[in-house]
């Protein structure tokens, strides 16, 4: 029964493992896309704004 237990154990570990790579990645990806707009909203504003 002890490595039934333990097995289970550590294929959850591995499950949430999996399941953190999945939320860093989309985080990250949010993260880069907000930069990228504000780039992109930086760069359409007329240049007398910028100073």
């Amino acid at each position: 029964m002890g490595a039934w237990i333990s097995f289970g154990d550590a294929q959850t570990g591995q499950l949430d493992k999996a399941n953190d790579r999945t939320v860093s990645t989309i985080g990250i990806i949010e993260r880069c896309e907000a930069r990228d707009r504000a780039v992109i909203e930086a760069a359409r504003r007329p240049w007398w704004k910028i100073l």
